[in-house]
């Protein structure tokens, strides 16, 4: 047969193989099909968020593998597997999918660790807000919580239980239920301190004898000792029969401190009810008026309020706070009263909501409270605890609070540059198997990270 005559042939037999709809190059024998396991495809980046599904029919689970099966293996190690069953039911995030001969795999990451490649069937896609809530609800948090993975999006918010078990009123975060802020407010009366020290009214050097002489030690006591907790200062302000004044709740906390002149790190509230007092004398305005209008009003935090000597016209509910005791919630109920809040001025006198906090975090860096440049200045006079925060954790700012004695418990962490956020403000403690709030803030910023 000449080359002409082949040519036919072999395009003859080509055209009679594509009508019978078999591949030229597809193998069909079991050598063919172990040789398919050298195949390559291509991935898809797109990620979603998944929850693991365990079949009945399949009691170990779909398998988990180190690499794709049916795909040529350019890892350099030998492909393991692992049963899925022992993540039935966790929440997981698909960073990408690869299809191998009819069959898809996902490639999933548990808490920032990936975990392998999982046939895609054994994955039920769900939301980034049905995530939240389910971590709520498997400890049975109390309370508001916003969590943001993304600044660029809306933040999430989820509830659960009551605000009020009484009337039946829901925990939310629309402006209806109101929470005590505790000392997550020191954050806010810092950075005041910081527009302060970048307009050259004040020093992180200046001492607090300049504004509150009568403070033992005050000569060696700074701003910056004050900002980081390191003033010797110790203490608690007992709360007083009826609500007073700032000036009222700055002498009495002058009367409950002690004054070591050790500056070492020790935790105390008057530190920040101080700072206050000093914000006041400096520009000649309560600390009250100084917060309206150098955060609230600039931010549009609408549902936030800070406590002095007059009762709050609120159309709000403030929320109760409960206990959690043998499986039995919402025991002894009790109300952070006003005036234990009114002695509080710049450590806990505020009452908000964690959307309306959550506007906070994020004006602390985008410019209407501090720039990116003064919340660097601002979280790092120390390298533990610095302007309302500890920051002692690579890549991460956060604060807790909490009213002695109380089942209210709040807290916030935020990544460098805000993009994740967790607010988390419970009205009942403790949590599911004795859970502590800080751990289940831990658990809110998993979520608000790795989903």
């Amino acid at each position: 047969m000449n080359t002409k005559n082949k040519l036919k042939a072999t395009l003859l037999i080509a055209a009679g193989a594509l009508l019978l709809g078999i591949s030229t190059t597809q193998p069909t024998s079991a050598s063919a099909t172990a040789s398919s396991t050298t195949s390559t495809t291509k991935s898809t980046s797109t990620r979603y968020d998944a929850q693991i599904i365990t079949p009945k029919s399949l009691a170990s689970g779909y398998q988990i593998y180190s690499n794709v099966p049916g795909v040529k293996n350019t890892t350099g190690t030998p492909t393991t597997t692992t049963d899925s069953s022992k993540y039935n039911n966790q929440y997981v995030r698909v960073m990408q999918t690869q299809k191998a001969k009819s069959v898809t795999y996902a490639q999933i990451r548990l808490n920032g660790k990936i975990l392998g490649w999982i046939n895609a069937n054994a994955l039920k896609q769900t939301s980034f807000k049905a995530i939240a809530q389910a971590t709520m609800q498997k400890y049975n948090a109390v309370g508001s919580v916003l969590v943001s993975h993304n600044k660029s999006l809306q933040p999430t918010l989820v509830n659960n239980g009551y605000a009020n078990m009484l009337h039946s009123t829901k925990n939310t975060s629309d402006g209806s239920v109101l929470y005590p802020l505790a000392s997550l407010q020191n954050t806010m009366t810092a950075a005041m301190i910081q527009q302060l020290i970048n307009t050259k009214k004040l020093t992180a050097t200046t001492t607090l004898s300049k504004y509150f002489p009568q403070v033992a030690h005050s000569k060696t006591i700074t701003i910056q000792q004050l900002l980081t907790m390191t003033s010797g200062i110790k203490g608690t302000i007992k709360a007083p029969d009826d609500q007073v004044t700032e000036d009222q709740a700055y002498t009495n906390a002058i009367k409950a401190l002690k004054s070591t002149n050790k500056h070492s790190f020790s935790y105390s509230d008057i530190n920040y009810v101080l700072l206050a007092g000093v914000i006041a004398k400096v520009t000649g305005k309560s600390y009250t008026k100084n917060l309206q209008s150098r955060i609230l009003n600039k931010l549009g935090m609408k549902n936030t309020y800070a406590i002095n000597e007059t009762q709050p016209d609120l159309t709000a509910i403030k929320a109760v706070s409960y206990s959690s005791s043998n499986g039995n919630d919402y025991q002894n109920s009790q109300s952070v009263s006003y005036p234990a809040l009114s002695a509080l001025p710049g450590a806990g006198n505020v009452l908000t909501t964690p959307n309306d906090y959550y506007k906070f975090v994020i004006g602390l860096q985008n410019g209407k409270v501090l720039t990116a440049k003064g919340y660097q200045q601002l979280t790092s006079y120390s390298t533990k605890y610095s302007g309302g925060m500890y920051v002692d954790q690579k890549g991460m700012k956060s604060n807790n609070g909490t009213y002695p004695g109380s089942g209210f418990n709040t807290g916030y962490t935020a990544s460098d540059g805000n993009q994740h956020v967790a607010v988390v403000f419970l009205n009942q403690s403790p949590l599911k198997n004795n859970m502590t709030a800080s751990a289940f803030l831990a658990k809110m910023n998993i979520v608000a990270t790795y989903y």
